[in-house]
């Protein structure tokens, strides 16, 4: 069902757009995957910092070229797999939540909501500012969604004044009957 489109669900477009941006991110992430896994990304990795002008020797660099080239074919795989279901799911919550379908805020809901365990313990494991932000911003982002849903389905159950109760429609007929 359609959410009813009022400026109280602008959380829904901003959220959904975000959540597109994100999935277009890791979308485009997931095929850098896909090219990587079938050559050796060594070689590859040092011609693209030298063309973007970095340096090799560079700590970061060097680390993250380091990072890149041990990692096996297997656990390659699946962090390609991972990422392209990332990207899937994240196109989709947001694309519903940009056309304000609420089934997209329940399964945003579900998906945020499943990820905290584990974000809480990344957290114990190794305290940093990105992830207590991740972290609240996901909390907050829930909060806001579960409260908003259930105003639209408040919103739903209560019956309209369009709706003609069944006591006065039965009466109305009863009226317009000829008796016999």
């Amino acid at each position: 069902m359609r959410l009813p489109s009022r400026s109280g669900y602008l959380g829904f477009r901003v959220i959904g757009f975000l959540k597109l941006l994100s999935g277009l991110v890791a979308l485009i992430m997931g095929m850098g995957f896909v090219h990587f896994i079938g050559h050796d990304p060594g070689p590859r990795l040092e011609r693209m910092s030298a063309h973007l002008g970095l340096d090799p020797q560079n700590h970061l660099i060097h680390r993250l070229m380091s990072a890149l080239t041990g990692i096996d074919r297997s656990r390659l795989r699946a962090i390609e797999a991972g990422t392209f279901f990332y990207a899937i799911l994240h196109l989709i919550e947001g694309i519903g939540l940009i056309l304000e379908r609420d089934w997209a805020g329940y399964l945003v809901v579900l998906a945020t909501s499943s990820l905290i365990p584990f974000e809480l313990y990344e957290i114990i494991q190794k305290h940093s500012l990105p992830r207590v932000t991740l972290l609240i911003l996901n909390v907050g982002i829930l909060i806001y969604l579960i409260v908003e849903l259930r105003k639209h389905h408040a919103a739903r159950a209560k019956p309209t004044d369009q709706t003609p109760n069944s006591s006065v429609v039965l009466a109305e007929q009863s009226q317009d009957t000829p008796p016999s």
